[in-house]
């Protein structure tokens, strides 16, 4: 008789709340021996389970990892007052395999949950009339993209990791895998998302589901960010790229068609979107992203798009996030609480000194030799805050509940005003805790601005240019769109056109800019009458690919994207020349240890930690680790 496995469910409490057992349950049988086979019997079952998936992204110890590895360890932080002993040798970039962000159970233990759900729920479907064929696929299309993102986040952080889409259910099964190469488990990701990317219901009849929930349109998101990566590999010839650069496209506009039509049809319950969306932004690109100010210049109570995004959660340009608010379950985001802090515990980390070195003016011009160079930018205002006086720089993203910058009465944010010390007066979230994001219209936009620069280039340089994928057969029919094919003609104008039908490497320049342009302009809506404050389109594969970069950086400042950004580019390169250039300033202090260590691919990577290679001797240790005298091996 099989019992569910303690790596499952390893306490009372999570087996209550992760699978929904009662108390009599729990009295009734021992703690790790729950009898399996009586408990795979109906649709409740089933759920339960995938509601322990999504509370698995929850945990602590799941979310500190996405900011930890993806933040902390870029150039966009350094040490606050009290970051510990293991963060602050991370942040020196003098890891140990004994570092406790090293490990990584946390997100396999969200990959079995899923991988337990994927393997009994079609006997579950065959033995109750009431668990539908279409309840079975949505949980396949939720299970798959957690599954997916947590695998993702794991090589994205480790390179090579263990791989296995085999439930662990027992502990008579030998789970001491080796590990699997990166791009092969890229390659398997993305035939599995691709298997089920339309399992996902558009959207629920709950409007906080819509973001809670895993949705077509998330499925396809991912998908987006999966081909992003698999494209970037020196090891492939341009032409390969270009054939993964053309399917990200593809999936951007899936995405980005069904935005449009979502704010065509003004669809979201009890919301015009009429009134929220920028009318400027989408009047000259098309694309329906929130205002910061509904009227350009006038910094009418903003930023209205930042508090609806980090402070309400659940917002229309949100695609998915790691829900908190309304569950009920006293579950809070200790994460950013932890990390970045709150006005009743000190911060872990602050904002990096480069993001901001001195207060741009109004005679100020835009220019990519600084990360924010005008004056006008809510990000820079409303991610975080800049002490002249003092020099410090708290994070203010995700920390705060309300953010007040554009407000007239402050001195933030005004076209006209220095920027000075003065007091804040936001509150912190307290009881409420933030929703962490996941994926949002903005980056769908970014990623699609990235694919298609690195396509056009790619065929300026071919000898052979690979022509796009050809969408015409897509399923389209849950998101007709209305963005513009336009073939092979030219297009003057910026408007939203589907990636997909450009193929000349002049319209595919165009299109990426105007993306990144529409997203600037969100941000710096007084562009309308200083249009010195904004960019203009590069000539150079260098100048594009910094704009991208910087608007990248700027737009998801804090959100756990900047430091696998950099990894994405040397991989596509092959070098860290970037990589280091962008790390330099973040390890002046570390010794030269760390600018030797640099110059190799596998610095970018963690190391596997100490513990997990003594139980697993399949496992090899990162290179870069090998002279640690605990890793030294006959």
């Amino acid at each position: 008789m099989k019992k569910i496995k303690n790596i499952i469910y390893s306490a009372a409490a999570y087996l209550a709340v992760g699978v929904g057992l009662t108390a009599c349950d729990i009295d009734l049988l021992p703690l790790n021996e729950v009898v399996y086979e009586n408990f795979w019997t109906n649709k409740d079952d089933v759920e339960s389970v995938v509601a322990a998936c999504y509370t698995s992204l929850m945990d602590e110890d799941y979310v500190e990892r996405l900011i930890v590895w993806g933040e902390t360890r870029s150039d966009n932080v350094a040490a606050g007052t009290s970051p510990g002993d293991d963060l602050r040798h991370l942040l020196k970039g003098s890891l140990k395999t004994t570092n406790t962000y090293c490990n990584w159970s946390s997100i396999y233990k969200a990959i079995n949950h899923c991988n337990v759900v994927l393997h009994e729920a079609p006997a579950v479907f065959e033995k109750d009339p009431n668990y539908t064929e279409s309840d079975l696929r949505i949980n396949i299309a939720e299970c798959k993209f957690i599954r997916a993102y947590s695998y993702l986040t794991l090589i994205k952080t480790f390179k090579d990791v263990p791989f296995t889409f085999e439930a662990s259910i027992d502990d008579t099964q030998p789970f001491r895998l080796p590990q699997t190469k990166f791009e092969v488990i890229l390659d398997t990701l993305i035939n599995d998302i691709e298997g089920c990317k339309n399992y996902a219901p558009n959207r629920y009849s709950e409007v906080a589901k819509n973001t809670g929930k895993v949705t077509r349109v998330a499925m396809y998101s991912l998908l987006a960010e999966l081909y992003l990566w698999r494209a970037a590999d020196v090891n492939l010839t341009k032409a390969q790229q270009n054939v993964y650069y053309s399917k990200c496209i593809e999936a951007c506009d899936w995405v980005l068609n069904y935005k449009v039509q979502q704010y065509e049809d003004n669809e979201i319950e009890g919301l015009d979107l009429r009134t929220v969306v920028d009318k400027e932004v989408y009047k000259e690109y098309g694309y329906p992203l929130l205002a910061e100010e509904m009227t350009p210049g006038t910094n009418n109570g903003g930023p209205k798009a930042t508090n609806s995004i980090f402070g309400d959660g659940g917002s229309f340009e949100t695609i998915f996030e790691i829900t908190y608010k309304y569950r009920g379950d006293n579950k809070s985001n200790d994460a950013v609480d932890g990390i970045y802090g709150t006005s009743s515990s000190s911060q872990a980390v602050v904002g990096a000194e480069k993001l901001f070195e001195s207060k741009p003016d109004n005679n100020s011009s835009y220019s990519d030799n600084r990360l924010f160079s005008v004056p006008s930018d809510y990000r820079s205002i409303a991610s975080f805050y800049f002490n002249e006086s003092s020099g410090g720089y708290n994070i203010y993203k995700y920390t705060i509940e309300k953010n007040e910058a554009g407000d007239p009465q402050r001195e933030y944010g005004r076209v006209g005003t220095a920027y000075t010390a003065a007091t804040r007066t936001q509150s912190y979230r307290g009881s409420d805790p933030a929703n962490w994001i996941l994926y949002r219209l903005t980056e769908i936009m970014l990623i699609r601005a990235e694919a298609e620069i690195e396509m056009a280039f790619n065929m300026d340089s071919a000898e052979t240019p690979v022509e796009p994928v050809d969408t015409t057969s897509a399923d389209t029919t849950s998101a007709p769109g209305k963005m513009r094919k336009i073939g092979k003609q030219f297009h003057n104008s910026s408007v939203a056109v589907s990636g997909s039908s450009l193929s000349d490497p002049d319209e595919l320049k165009l299109d990426a800019f105007n993306l990144i342009s529409a997203v600037y302009r969100r941000s710096n809506p007084v562009v309308k009458t200083q249009p010195k404050y904004a960019p203009t389109q590069p000539s150079t594969y260098e100048g594009y690919h910094t704009l991208l970069m910087n608007e990248r950086r700027r737009e998801f400042l804090f959100e756990g994207k900047r430091y696998f950004d950099l990894v994405r580019e040397a991989r596509r390169i092959g070098t860290t020349e970037q990589f280091r250039k962008a790390m330099s300033s973040k390890y002046t202090d570390s010794n030269g240890a760390v600018a030797v260590k640099m110059v190799q691919m596998d610095f970018m990577y963690m190391p596997v930690l100490k513990s997990e290679m003594k139980v697993n001797p399949a496992l090899i240790q990162n290179s870069c680790y090998l002279d640690e005298e605990e890793n030294i091996k006959n």
